[in-house]
């Protein structure tokens, strides 16, 4: 019945309480898990970069360091972009997610993507003959609700692919 599953995660307590039902669909269906994290673009300045300081902390480079010359805009060498900074974090992440399924005899697929969160979550499903989409939910309604806006449900909204949502454990 299922032989792909999606498991989207961002890291949050919401993703996490998905982890374990995901893990029981697999090992129940012999199916495959797709451990996709996205990357959403920085909607300011394409150009910001990070860079890394004396003690090894991840630091913009806005600004100008003392003792620098003034042509390096407070620039390090090798600094980075921020969303690849944020890609490298989310394949580690997913990669230590994987690691975890693997060792409880899931197999896994792991994806990093840049873009929209909802819109590359269906996008992916849609390209990959996803079976289910498995996500948390935060359980927020009333104003908070209205405000914040839900990945998850804009995934309910639109998606063709059947999505089981797990409230996040309190």
């Amino acid at each position: 019945m299922y032989d792909h599953i999606l498991y989207p995660t961002d890291g949050s307590e919401a993703a996490e309480s998905v982890l374990d039902h995901v893990r029981t669909l697999s090992n129940t269906y012999d199916a495959t898990i797709h451990i996709l994290y996205v990357v959403t673009p920085d909607s300011g300045d394409a150009s910001l970069t990070l860079d890394k300081d004396e003690q090894g902390n991840w630091r913009t480079g806005m600004f100008k360091r003392k003792g620098e010359p003034a042509s390096t805009s407070g620039m390090a060498k090798g600094s980075v972009d921020v969303n690849e900074v944020l890609r490298a974090e989310g394949e580690g992440y997913t990669q230590a997610i994987a690691n975890e399924l693997e060792g409880d005899g899931c197999d896994t697929v792991c994806v990093t993507r840049e873009g929209k969160p909802d819109e590359e979550i269906i996008t992916y499903a849609d390209e990959n003959d996803i079976d289910m989409i498995a996500m948390g939910t935060h359980g927020r309604s009333g104003v908070e609700h209205a405000f914040l806006g839900s990945v998850t449900e804009k995934v309910v909204r639109k998606s063709a692919t059947p999505v089981l949502t797990i409230r996040q454990n309190d």
